[in-house]
């Protein structure tokens, strides 16, 4: 009984201590803590600079300094009050935006949320007013430290972490190489962050040049920019194409660049480009010297005879020629080769064409002279601007059809035409051709061949020279046959033949048509000149009429093909072979002979018609007796005869002019008779 006792004694005496303990150990700690610094908030929100604001807390008599961003201190002793339970401060005009640091003896306190302001940023200069890429600019103001970012034309965006320095009263920064020229937009910071522009524009100093040497250059050669800024470009472009970037230039510095000129090149400016999207054009034209043929003999070489001799300038860059029918010829297997000539032996399966050419860079072109062959049709255009291709430097410019440059369906020289066929009023068309002087010629001359005319006899065909359309020339194209055209120059006053570059034909008044067009270009050729006695030109003139025998046909107002003439006729005559037929033009049996007093030559043009090719005709002129002249016919093609009036007889006067086969049924179109002295 004692014993227990006993334990139950020292039992509550264990429990009283520990429970004595606890109470002390709890109240040091609540004593602790209530020693203990303690921020609870701060405000009001959106304080401005120079404004009271407040700290609450506890122990705040305790604090020793509040430090505001960046590292802007106030010491207790600038503190405008404090108390255990708040602190009033004036906020200092460095203070920013950030956690505010509250300094006591046992350590810093820091805000659990950032300290905002309403600022009122305020700019007073943006200087220089002009600046380069690369170069730095200074703001000065008011509350500058608050601005957040600067917008550069272009949407180039610089922001503070990027600025050279930052202070309350100006910052540095430096221009970016995409800035364009234009104003500034700066963005701020604060409870209400603000957006606002410069009153002026900050003017972006920009590259110019002054010129390029040389402006004559070959591929591969070095080409001098010169200029100002030229620091800040940062790839040149080249006419064709190619584009060689910084890090391609053989040289640059602030007043020149130094570049190689890519083999692809071709004429013209040099686009020189920066990181600012606005590049700059040069005023000259690079001109890039390339081989160039200016005659080639003989003018139609025979495959595996002749040797063929170019002559031009330039030709020694040369490496290969390129000949249709026949692939190339290397440099190589040239017999001479010079910078004014070559020679070669013409390879047994050349064709006529343009002659085309590569260089020692690789850049490929027609050379400007065209290869002759024998073949089919006329003898070859002093000019040529389509025969089998195009004129060096020319394309197919068509429009509104499909094109076949080198049909061999129909052709009037060589082998093939040019095929075209439209369904919306389209028309053909070779532009772009290296120019040409054409000055010194005397007609424009081609052959056309009507395919499908959507049904009609005959079509009008448009004529232009140049996209000229000021001068109309037009002619009627009959299905089914070639014809031969010749327009004198002089019907293109304001066109400028020394600068041919292009040629257009277009069928008028239909939508759908197929055309071919060969043997196109320029020569020496020119219609007949004026008769002094006119028999037929258009119409029949007064005091003849119109007559014929036997089974053939004739009609006086033909419109399909016509030699000359302001209202345009001819007589068509369908012969029907066998000597069966013919065509007159007489004077009327009560009226008088036509006197030929002072006149010497009968002449007249003859337009043979499908199939003629070689066939002939005679014609005579009497006044009682017959004595006939015989005359060759041509397929497609206006022949100009001349016939002595003594080649018929001695006679002064005439009463009677007939047309007559020689037995082959043949048609033919006559036109431009008359006389000359």
């Amino acid at each position: 009984m004692k014993t227990i006792l006993k334990h139950k004694i020292k039992a509550f005496f264990a429990l009283l201590f520990i429970l004595t303990g606890m109470t002390f150990i709890t109240a040091c700690e609540e004593e602790e803590t209530l020693s203990e610094v303690m921020l609870l908030s701060f405000g009001p929100s959106g304080v401005h600079h120079g404004d009271e604001i407040t700290f609450f807390g506890q122990n705040l008599d305790k604090v020793t300094a509040i430090v505001f961003k960046p590292a802007v201190e106030v010491p207790k002793s600038a503190f405008n009050s404090s108390s255990k339970e708040r602190i009033n401060v004036t906020v200092p005009q460095a203070a920013e935006a950030g956690l505010v640091i509250l300094k006591t003896p046992k350590g810093d306190i820091e805000s659990k949320t950032i300290l905002n302001f309403e600022v009122p940023v305020v700019l007073s200069s943006i200087t220089p007013a002009e600046a380069k890429p690369g170069t730095n600019i200074t703001i000065t103001g008011e509350k500058i430290n608050w601005i957040e970012q600067v917008t550069f034309t272009n949407d180039v965006i610089v922001t503070k972490d990027n600025f050279v320095s930052r202070s309350e009263t100006q910052a540095v920064i430096t221009v970016p190489f995409g800035a364009q020229t234009g104003f500034l937009i700066f963005s701020t910071g604060g409870t209400e962050p603000l957006t606002f522009g410069s009153e002026d524009q900050l003017i972006v100093t920009m590259p110019t040049v002054s010129g390029i040497a040389p402006t004559s250059i070959k591929h591969t050669e070095n080409l001098t920019i010169t200029g100002t800024n030229l620091d800040l470009i940062t790839a040149v472009v080249f006419e064709g194409g190619d584009m060689v970037s910084r890090a391609g230039f053989v040289s640059q510095t602030e007043t020149t660049i130094v570049v190689s000129v890519p083999a692809t090149t071709v004429k013209g400016k040099l686009t020189l480009m920066q990181a600012s999207p606005i590049d700059v054009v040069t005023n000259d034209e690079l001109t890039i010297i390339l081989p160039i043929g200016t005659a080639i003999t003989p003018a139609i070489a025979v495959p595996a005879v002749d040797n063929v001799t170019i002559t031009g300038t330039d030709l020694d860059l040369v490496a290969e020629l390129s000949l249709s029918g026949s692939g190339t010829i290397a440099a190589a297997s040239f017999l001479t080769h010079t910078s004014t000539g070559i020679s070669f032996a013409l390879p047994e399966d050349a064709k006529s064409g343009a002659i085309g050419y590569t260089t020692v860079h690789g850049f490929s072109g027609l050379l400007g002279v065209t290869l002759r062959v024998p073949a089919p049709g006329p003898a070859p255009l002093a000019i040529t601007l389509y025969d089998e291709t195009i004129a060096p430097g020319g394309d197919n410019w068509s429009w509104n059809g499909t094109s076949d440059v080198a049909s061999g369906e129909q052709f009037y020289s060589g082998d093939v035409s040019w095929k075209f066929t439209s369904t919306d009023g389209g028309g053909l068309s070779a532009g772009g051709i290296t120019a040409i002087d054409a000055s010194s010629q005397g007609s424009f001359i081609f052959a056309l061949y009507g395919g499908d005319l959507s049904g009609q006899s005959k079509v009008d065909v448009a004529v232009i020279l140049n996209d000229n359309w000021s001068d109309y020339n037009s002619v009627k194209l009959v299905p089914g046959v070639w014809t031969e055209y010749e327009i004198p120059l002089t019907n293109f006053p304001t066109t400028n033949l020394a600068q041919i570059t292009r040629f257009a034909f277009k069928v008028e008044g239909i939508s759908n048509s197929t055309i071919y067009a060969d043997y196109v270009g320029f020569d020496a050729k020119t219609t007949p000149p004026p008769l002094s006695i006119v028999v037929f030109d258009d119409v029949i003139a007064d005091g003849l009429e119109p007559g014929g025998w036997g089974s053939g046909y004739t009609n006086f107002a033909s419109t399909e093909v016509y030699r000359r003439g302001a209202n345009p006729h001819a007589i068509k005559v369908n012969f029907p072979g066998g000597w069966g037929g013919g065509g007159q033009l007489v004077v009327p049996s009560d009226g008088s002979n036509i006197s030929l007093a002072g006149m010497t030559k009968f002449a007249f043009s003859v337009y043979g018609g499908e199939g003629s090719d070689g066939k002939q005709i005679q014609v005579n002129l009497k006044v009682d007796a017959d004595n006939p002249k015989t005359v060759t016919l041509q397929e497609g093609k206006w022949v100009d005869v001349e016939i002595p009036i003594t080649d018929f007889a001695a006679i002064t006067e005439f009463r009677e002019i007939w047309f007559q086969d020689r037995g082959d049924a043949v048609t033919v179109y006559i036109d431009n008779i008359g006389f000359r002295p």
